[in-house]
């Protein structure tokens, strides 16, 4: 019984660890660029073939001009492998240009108009996106492991010349759920 008790226990302790080590290691985007800050955050963007599904939403919907010019904003870029599980109907809708005002609201889940670090977020935040949508935040061990609207930040915190990025694994999925806080 005891030697049950204990190999529980290192069982436990080797998953709480590799959970841990898991969340504190965050991807490497940008190394090719030795100042970020020089950079606005369509730049950056296009520098790294690993967002070029989301600059083209970006751009198909008329929004690259405003976060080309505009200061002091926040964005998730969620990587190509984030598109991987939108359904082919899903993608050829918010491609078509009829549906040009949906592709419009996709993009806007991803952008919030002020700058936000990681440690900023807590599990008590929404991000309105329109009046009958929002986007939860979650967090877990102590700020370190942060998700948006179910996506999990894997790169957090780059500084551009005009925003903070912050790159998301999977696509930002809203909820009906209401409150106010960005």
């Amino acid at each position: 019984m005891k030697i049950m008790k204990k190999k529980n226990l290192i069982l436990s302790v080797v998953v709480i660890l590799l959970t841990t080590l898991t969340y504190a290691q965050e991807e490497k985007f940008f190394e090719m660029v030795d100042d970020t800050n020089e950079y606005t955050i369509v730049e950056l963007a296009e520098m790294d073939s690993r967002f070029s599904t989301f600059l083209t939403f970006l751009k198909a919907s008329g929004l690259d001009t405003s976060v080309e010019y505009v200061e002091g904003y926040t964005i998730f870029l969620p990587t190509n492998q984030a598109f991987e599980d939108m359904k082919l109907g899903e993608l050829s809708q918010l491609t078509n240009p009829e549906n040009k005002i949906k592709l419009v609201e996709f993009v806007k889940h991803y952008i919030i108009p002020q700058k936000v670090l990681k440690n900023e977020f807590n599990s008590s935040q929404v991000i309105t996106v329109s009046e009958d949508k929002s986007i939860k935040i979650n967090t877990e061990l102590n700020g370190q492991h942060v998700a948006i609207g179910g996506a999990n930040i894997i790169a957090s915190d780059i500084e551009s010349k005009n925003g903070i990025i912050h790159v998301i694994d999977q696509l930002v999925t809203p909820t009906d759920y209401f409150a106010t806080s960005y």
